[in-house]
């Protein structure tokens, strides 16, 4: 992408973070955000086609924005503790902020929305040394399970007006029981993990990291 593209896109993400976290999702017209960042239109749609897509970006630089810290932080993870880190500390700085969770809650209720960590084969594999087969049906209708379960304890807890870190915990502890049973994975491993997860992001739970800032 040259540099003017690449200008651009940042300009309409940078844009389009500061609309959300001042007035939500459902009230942030594609014409506010091309009117704040200064583009036109029709190059809002051709780095976005949809808003969906633009959701999804802010998503995975905010993703990414974790995996950099953690990686910088800690090195030689098993693969699977490694993700437990990035998820936790995913969740602290998500829920650290009242304008945030609004967001995430809008986005969770968009159907078509997948904003998961989703789960390379080798994370499955960290935990079972069972490694999976492209094409694995089985798995595949697992991976549906697990993401639908995560929303739903994602927004329960959103409803719920405890946000602590003890909390976050708390979710990640029911999500991942029930990650442990759709992928049969070990269940007493998977919360020694968690735990040290746990302890690492709340060591780091005040990182200038965020999702819409």
């Amino acid at each position: 992408m040259y540099k003017i593209g690449i200008e651009t896109k940042k300009s309409i993400l940078d844009a389009s973070k500061a609309l959300f976290y001042e007035k939500g999702v459902k009230n942030t017209s594609v014409a506010k955000i091309c009117e704040r960042s200064g583009v036109q239109p029709g190059s809002f749609t051709y780095y976005f086609p949809k808003k969906n897509d633009l959701l999804s970006e802010i998503y995975t630089a905010y993703m990414q924005k974790c995996v950099d810290f953690v990686d910088s932080k800690v090195t030689d993870l098993p693969a699977a503790k490694r993700h437990l880190f990035i998820v936790m500390f995913y969740y602290l700085h998500i829920y650290s902020d009242e304008k945030q969770i609004r967001f995430h809650k809008e986005v969770l209720e968009i159907a078509s929305m997948n904003i998961w960590f989703h789960h390379p084969r080798k994370l499955i594999s960290g935990f079972s040394g069972k490694a999976e087969s492209g094409g694995n049906e089985t798995y595949d209708l697992c991976v549906i399970a697990d993401n639908a379960v995560r929303r739903e304890l994602n927004l329960a807890f959103i409803e719920s007006s405890d946000h602590s870190p003890e909390q976050i915990k708390k979710l990640m502890t029911d999500i991942y029981t029930v990650n442990a049973k759709l992928f049969d994975v070990d269940h007493d491993l998977v919360m020694e993990y968690l735990e040290e997860a746990y302890q690492f992001s709340k060591s780091h739970a005040r990182e200038n990291i965020y999702l819409l800032k």
